[in-house]
């Protein structure tokens, strides 16, 4: 079936990253003489963003038709996403970089996962915090709130 609800959105998802890296074209070439442009990582954002969204779109064209369970109970996985995202963004510039990224991470490594382990996934959130941090910071000189000022 063409049309389903998870396609739908996988659909708006594929129209927006397409309207994305339009506009991330439009603001210039992603690599000069000295190096990386400011436009390189929304061009790299959108263009990822394409292909992992037009590989799910044909993993569930593929895929079997699903039987609709009224037995399964709900997920409001994505309403907690949402709230995570909301806190994360009023937290970013009071709370700095490493503490709002790190609980934000955190946050969504165990809404996605269970909740054990939780010192393993902490150690995860940490790593790919810092991993970010250089990145950002280093490679693309952005410069981040830390709460140390």
């Amino acid at each position: 079936m063409l049309l389903n609800r998870p396609l739908v959105f996988l659909y708006v998802i594929l129209a927006v990253s397409v309207g994305y890296l339009i506009s991330a074209l439009n603001l210039g070439a992603p690599i000069s003489e000295s190096g990386l442009t400011p436009s390189f990582f929304p061009i790299l954002v959108g263009g990822a963003a394409i292909f992992f969204c037009s590989i799910l779109i044909l993993q569930k064209l593929r895929a079997e038709p699903e039987k609709f369970q009224s037995d399964v109970p709900r997920n409001y996985t994505h309403i907690w996403v949402v709230v995570a995202i909301f806190f994360y963004i009023l937290g970013f510039k009071p709370m700095g970089y490493f503490i709002s990224s790190g609980l934000f991470v955190f946050a969504l490594i165990v809404l996605f996962s269970s909740f054990e382990k939780l010192l393993q996934k902490a150690a995860i959130s940490a790593v790919i915090v810092v991993i970010a941090y250089v990145m950002f910071q280093q490679l693309f000189g952005v410069r981040l709130p830390t709460l140390w000022g």
